[in-house]
């Protein structure tokens, strides 16, 4: 079986880390100048793909071109981190390969070492404090000098999943104040444990595993209720996300409008349209002095590491392909 590994078109990962090469026994084929952008050299001894239609299994990450789905072999397997008009999309050129996309991996024990979404996420919480931090100049930790106190940064957290609970522990490990809000009913705990503050600000606590989308009405609660804490904060970091849904806003204009000046936002949902009003995407903007991040590609600040995670995500589960394609996780995933 061959497996090739292409780069990410206008990314800054790869589907494959030079440690992990040595790990398969498959026959290993690689895009020239995988690499490059992560400033690693080329491997030696690996192949490089020749011609795409002899592959039997080819990896990515999220960004691939039209050109490339037209030349894969007849029925072969693409996996990536595509979102589900992407994969419409492949399916729509070629609809004889299997498209396996870790969005629809499924929530089983058994998945946890193939999650890349987890994996990622666990990174964009950790880099999206520090490029809080760095955007802010301000410090984080509280400091006792002999010309007086500065004291610790207020962070609020909203959005309290894989990446918001990174985000709490981070801020938490650099010394600042924090507190967080979501809108399912395991988040309270979950903050708490990690010694950072809960704001309550939804009387629609949920029990799903992901968020789901509220009513207008009790949305609006979410924001007048959140409208203080926001004000209060001097670094704001947003991960509420809705699959398959716009991204909901949780911080309007007149409230950044109210924000101490050289405050900092940073809306990691501004891909899917942004938890904040004024954001823009891949944009810095500055409202009253307060700034706002709508940065897509905070993961290439830690690409090394998210490219190393993501590879072994990707081993995990060609792995368990060769092993067993028709495992009810491949069912799922190709559903």
């Amino acid at each position: 079986m061959k497996i090739g590994f292409i780069k990410d078109v206008d990314g800054y990962r790869a589907p494959v880390h030079p440690e992990s090469i040595d790990k398969y026994t498959a026959d290993i084929h690689l895009e020239k100048g995988l690499f490059d952008y992560l400033n690693y050299s080329e491997p030696k001894n690996v192949k490089t793909i020749s011609k795409l239609n002899e592959l039997d299994i080819v990896a990515c990450v999220e960004n691939i071109e039209d050109k490339v789905v037209k030349n894969l072999k007849e029925g072969a397997v693409l996996i990536g981190i595509f979102d589900f008009d992407k994969i419409n999309e492949i399916k729509n050129l070629r609809p004889d390969i299997k498209v396996f996309s870790f969005f629809k991996l499924p929530r089983i024990s058994r998945a946890q070492n193939l999650d890349a979404l987890s994996s990622q996420a666990n990174l964009l919480g950790y880099a999206s404090v520090l490029r809080a931090a760095k955007e802010t100049s301000d410090v984080v930790p509280m400091m006792t000098t002999a010309a007086g106190n500065i004291q610790p940064s207020k962070v609020l957290i909203l959005g309290v999943g894989v990446a918001g609970l990174q985000a709490i522990a981070t801020a938490k490990r650099l010394g600042a104040r924090v507190w967080a809000f979501d809108i399912r009913k395991e988040a309270k705990d979950q903050v708490e444990s990690l010694g950072a503050k809960f704001v309550e600000a939804s009387t629609e606590a949920q029990d799903s595993v992901y968020a789901q989308e509220v009513s207008d009405e009790e949305n609006q609660k979410i924001q007048e209720a959140l409208k203080k804490q926001v004000i209060e904060s001097d670094i704001v970091l947003t991960f509420a996300q809705i699959p398959g849904k716009k991204a909901p806003v949780l911080i309007e204009k007149s409230t950044v409008e109210n924000m101490k000046e050289n405050s900092v936002i940073i809306d990691l949902s501004a891909g899917t349209g942004g938890n904040c009003e004024g954001t823009e995407v891949n944009k810095v903007v500055e409202i009253n002095g307060v700034k706002i991040v709508g940065e897509t590609d905070i993961l290439n600040t830690v690409k090394h590491a998210a490219t190393k995670l993501y590879s072994e995500n990707v081993r995990n589960l060609i792995e368990l392909y060769i092993d067993n394609s028709d495992d009810e996780i491949f069912v799922e995933m190709g559903s």
